[in-house]
């Protein structure tokens, strides 16, 4: 019986040793794991500096993931198990010895790493610096900081998009200073394509700089806007090339920035456009003609656009306003003040747009006085937007914007900016303000140009970006701002100082730096 129980010992002994084994990978280490040489290369297609990509091959299914080292680091798994891995290394430190940790998961569990090291080269001397003025993770919202950034070449912008963390250390930017002159970014399609618009040229550029699409346009050139609207088409904001000609105040011109287009980029070609000069008066002038290069020619000056669900759209025109137009092109109506309205139309024989002015009411439902519907006047209650920018339609239809205070009350005198949010009667035609920021911050958040406003998917929260600060105390700078809503708590801020470093001091264009617009961003998104 001794005996008998020693082997039934000795065989649970020789179980366990063969399941240890079992269990024990047949890889000595990461690089045991890998068929073939592993592959990392910088900067692989020449526009983003902050960026590698990985390639690799490994003997089975295997998942990887990614860690870049540092006080914030930068994390991301790839979810699927396969043999051949290429991937982007993102948010590299600049002017470093970059720790790159890549660890491999097999199916069984077994995981093995390895450490890859990239030294980056330091940033362009023209950046800017960054300072971080506040900061409140709890109340934040995720990711790092993403702007546009305008740097002055003596007459020409130069672009770049700039990301940078919570510590204000820049960890990525795409770098398309190599067209020479301005280029405008929408967001991420739903490739994971970045799209960049300069003026004829449409590009679709992964995360690394790598080109995925390159279109031409013909007959309309971009600008300032742009975004894929779904169903192989991409919105933008644009000029017509040919025969465009308008009657600016007894000048036949050919004027730019005033049409909204439709482009099928499957078939490159525009499926539709909106003439905005049939809705507005061209000869309107009601800024200062230092506001705008060539204002006979820029008459509207188109920056953004907002589209709703059943295809309304509404355009902002810095140097007019905003108004929305149906889907067919019809004029629903216009937001900006009832001030010096004359005929619509290339030939100022349309329509009169003063009838389609939107009227300012109070919080019970009051319509304002006459000097406060003209705009030379603004109470507690309300103001008109002039020179905005950024527009939003928000979920319970409001209208959200940036409202740059450009020659507020019509006096050309700095005041202030502020993000607004408008409750628009399309019925009625009437406007109430229901929130505001940035009154009470005067010259420190005044932006007479560019700049942006947004509402934070997870929390939110509205991130506001003043994107020319020069009236202030402080050094020229653009701004960042996050601002709980609607308490309006200040969570994060960030300054932005410029160098200005090649252009030549006078206020006109691409003589100084600035930047465009501010987004909140998650690398691998």
């Amino acid at each position: 019986m001794k005996y008998s129980q020693e082997l039934k010992s000795l065989g649970y002994l020789l179980i366990a040793l063969l399941f240890i084994s079992s269990c024990q990978s047949s890889y000595k280490d990461f690089d045991d794991l890998l068929v073939g040489a592993d592959r990392l290369v910088k900067n692989p297609y020449g526009r983003v500096p902050l960026g590698a990509e990985l390639s690799l091959r490994t003997k089975e299914p295997s998942r990887l993931s990614i860690r870049v080292k540092g006080d914030i680091p930068v994390e991301h798994t790839f979810s699927d198990f396969k043999e051949l891995h290429q991937v982007p290394v993102l948010g590299l430190y600049p002017s470093r010895k970059n720790e790159v940790e890549v660890r491999l998961e097999l199916e069984s569990g077994d995981t093995f790493t390895k450490v890859y090291e990239v030294q980056t080269e330091t940033l362009p001397s023209t950046f800017p610096e960054i300072e971080i003025v506040k900061r409140d993770k709890a109340l934040m919202e995720e990711g790092m900081h993403l702007f546009d950034m305008l740097i002055a070449n003596n007459g020409k912008f130069l672009s770049y998009f700039i990301l940078f963390d919570d510590n204000g250390e820049i960890r990525w930017y795409m770098n398309m200073s190599e067209r020479g002159q301005i280029t405008y970014s929408g967001d991420k399609n739903d490739k994971g394509s970045w799209l960049y618009l300069d003026w004829i040229n449409v590009f679709e550029i992964n995360d690394l700089g790598k080109e995925i699409r390159a279109s031409q346009l013909y007959n309309f050139a971009g600008n300032h806007h742009i975004e894929d609207a779904g169903d192989g088409k991409w919105l933008f904001g644009g000029s017509r090339k040919d025969a465009n000609f308008t009657n600016v105040r007894g000048q036949q011109l050919t004027t730019r920035f005033d049409h909204v287009v439709e482009w099928d980029y499957v078939n490159n070609k525009p499926s539709k456009s909106w003439d905005l000069a049939e809705h507005l008066d061209v000869d309107r002038m009601i800024y200062n003609p230092d506001y705008s290069m060539n204002f006979e020619e820029d008459w509207f000056h188109l920056n953004s656009i907002a589209k709703a669900n059943n295809g309304d759209l509404i355009a902002s025109g810095r140097n007019q306003g905003a108004l929305k137009v149906s889907d067919d092109n019809e004029l629903i109506w216009i937001l900006s003040p009832k001030y010096k309205w004359g005929r619509a139309g290339r030939d100022n024989k349309g329509i009169d747009p003063s009838q389609y002015v939107l009227k300012a009411i109070d919080q019970k439902g009051k319509p304002f006085a006459e000097d406060v519907q003209k705009g030379l006047k603004g109470t507690d209650e309300f103001e008109w937007s002039t020179g905005q920018h950024a527009l939003n339609i928000l979920t319970n239809n409001h209208l959200l914007l940036f409202d740059n205070g450009l020659s507020r009350d019509f006096k050309g005198q700095p005041t202030y900016s502020r993000a607004v949010e408008y409750e628009i009667d399309d019925e009625a035609k009437t406007i109430k303000q229901v929130w505001q920021y940035g009154k009470e911050r005067g010259l420190d958040m005044y932006s007479p140009i560019t700049s942006d406003v947004d509402v934070l998917e997870r929390t939110g929260n509205r991130l506001i970006t003043a994107g020319n600060i020069r009236a202030a105390e402080d050094k020229p700078h653009a701004k960042m701002i996050e601002i709980t809503y609607p308490n309006n708590q200040v969570v994060f801020e960030a300054k932005i100082y410029f160098k200005d470093q090649n252009g030549n001091g006078q206020k006109s264009w691409a003589q100084f730096d600035l930047v465009f617009k501010g987004e909140r961003h998650r690398l691998y998104d």
